[in-house]
């Protein structure tokens, strides 16, 4: 029988609409593809290819066990270290999954360190992995990190920002938040007010939304 390989996964993308729902089917179509054949749509040119690893990575990660997983979030950290986890997408469908399903109940400094690095993308990991604590009901990790790039104007960072502010507001604590926005409105604008009192009070929104 014969093995796929990642130029079949290409074959395969090649013949879809090349959006989110066909790369899950195309990944779900490969689940059993080789780890040095993720690993090659990993680093491939083709977008719509690295969005298969990762999602690939993601399952790998939610059936492995913990030598398993260890070995996913290396791949897919080297590979954001290298700028191929390199888009809103790739980086909203795969850190919280990843880097931050591993992190949950393990110290969380390897996530400060991510916030500082020249890296936009892995910035955005780091933001981006703190869904996976605020859908637990945790803010505070979320915005200790937030905090520190809360001001950054590159647009990806600043889309990841606005989407943990929200998600805050909406699975974690109003409380919280409304303490952060005391702290750190005057240096937000109104689309990122916006989006961080998505999920507050009437009253909260109207004070924060100058």
């Amino acid at each position: 029988m014969a093995v796929d390989t990642a130029e079949d996964v290409l074959g395969a993308l090649a013949r879809t609409p090349g959006d989110l729902a066909a790369a899950r089917r195309v990944a779900r179509r490969f689940a059993a593809l080789g780890d040095g054949e993720v690993g090659a749509l990993l680093w491939s040119e083709v977008e719509d290819a690295r969005l298969v690893a990762v999602l690939l990575l993601v399952q790998r990660f939610r059936d492995g066990d913990d030598a398993t997983r260890s070995v996913v979030v290396e791949d897919y950290m080297a590979a954001a270290h290298s700028e191929r986890v390199d888009s809103d997408l790739l980086v909203e469908v795969s850190a919280e999954h990843i880097v931050g399903a591993w992190l949950a109940d393990r110290p969380r400094g390897p996530l400060f360190a991510l916030a500082k690095s020249d890296v936009v993308w892995e910035r955005c990991i780091a933001v981006s992995a703190t869904l996976a604590f605020v859908k637990r009901g945790e803010a505070a990790t979320a915005l200790d990190i937030v905090g520190r790039l809360v001001r950054e104007r590159n647009e990806h960072v600043r889309r990841a920002v606005a989407l943990v502010l929200r998600g805050v507001g909406k699975w974690a604590s109003h409380d919280e938040l409304v303490a952060f926005l005391e702290s750190n409105a005057s240096g937000m604008d109104r689309a990122l007010l916006s989006a961080a009192t998505e999920h507050l009070p009437a009253a909260a929104q109207a004070r924060f939304r100058r």
